[in-house]
């Protein structure tokens, strides 16, 4: 199986399609069902493939979980379909959708785990009543998407923990936000950008890293790209705000790890804010490698 197709349940996640609950299985959907095993006998089993390996393959069908010897298999098709709408084609001065930005970081051989979390309440700082979708990526960094998520108005990568104070990590995410930069002016601007912290501006856009020592950094390194001309129209009142977000230390540690026990607690209500943002039923939040190395779906709902 191609190394990036380990990651196809991010697009899952990013559609909004049925899928498996992160402990306890639930049954698949035809959308959920990309993988395809042609069986010697010319059969076939549908479902999505958990691991592959020289003997045989794990795959999760609609009524159970299968281990299928490679010597019964004539042959494996594990082509995502329609992965082509996700070549979006961005404007100048607008930026990636959230399915796109997703779609991307799949490709990182670096990441192994991706959850969606509540949104934390931003109560000082240039993108106060904002509302945004956040994910958690591995364990020790986020990914937010503020305003409409499938037009957003910035995208940022946060850090806790270590690596906060790692160049390594921080570069990482440079070349990935870099990478969705329409000129080279942009760009340029973007590696100009000292790791400690600063701004620059190029025509509307802002790109900007904010330091842990800032108040509204809530102790983690932060790299951004934005449209600040944009954020009045995404702005929202306090209510309205504090609807859709929660109380950073309801969601996180001072040192960034996540309370999980909150986080498990909220998931039907961030079920209902993701579909509120984005007009999609969602029933994956992410995904993560255990420790055999099997891939497992983080699931809505409360039986998950």
């Amino acid at each position: 199986m191609r190394k990036d197709r380990i990651f196809a349940v991010v697009i899952l996640l990013a559609l909004g399609a049925g899928a498996l609950a992160a402990q306890r299985y639930k049954p698949l959907s035809s959308q959920t069902m990309p993988d395809t095993l042609v069986m010697l006998d010319g059969s076939q089993v549908r479902g999505l493939i958990l691991k592959n390996t020289a003997d045989d393959v794990l795959i999760q069908t609609e009524n159970a979980e299968l281990l299928v010897p490679k010597s019964q298999i004539r042959r494996i098709s594990d082509e995502m379909e329609g992965e082509i709408v996700f070549a979006e084609v961005t404007k100048p001065g607008r930026l990636p959708s959230w399915r796109a930005m997703i779609y991307d970081l799949r490709n990182h051989d670096s990441i192994y785990a991706i959850e969606q979390i509540p949104a934390t309440r931003i109560e000082e700082g240039y993108l106060k009543n904002i509302p945004y979708l956040s994910f958690r990526v591995n364990d020790q960094s986020e990914f937010n998407v503020y305003g409409d998520p499938q037009d957003p108005v910035a995208i940022e990568f946060g850090m806790y923990g270590e690596r906060r104070k790692n160049p390594k990590y921080h570069r990482i995410v440079r070349e990935f936000l870099a990478g969705h930069l329409h000129s080279r002016e942009q760009i340029s601007a973007l590696y100009s950008l000292p790791f400690r912290g600063g701004e620059k501006r190029v025509g509307p856009m802002s790109l900007r890293i904010t330091p842990p020592s800032e108040a509204d950094a809530y102790g983690g390194w932060w790299i951004a790209v934005s449209n600040p001309s944009r954020f009045a129209a995404a702005r929202v009142g306090d209510a309205e705000y504090a609807a859709v977000t929660r109380p950073f230390d309801e969601i996180s540690y001072r040192d960034g790890r996540l309370r999980r026990e909150n986080v498990e607690k909220d998931k039907d209500w961030l079920a209902a804010i993701v579909r509120r943002m984005t007009g999609t039923v969602p029933q994956v939040r992410g995904f993560y490698r255990d420790k055999d190395g099997v891939f497992r779906l983080i699931g809505f709902g409360s039986d998950s």
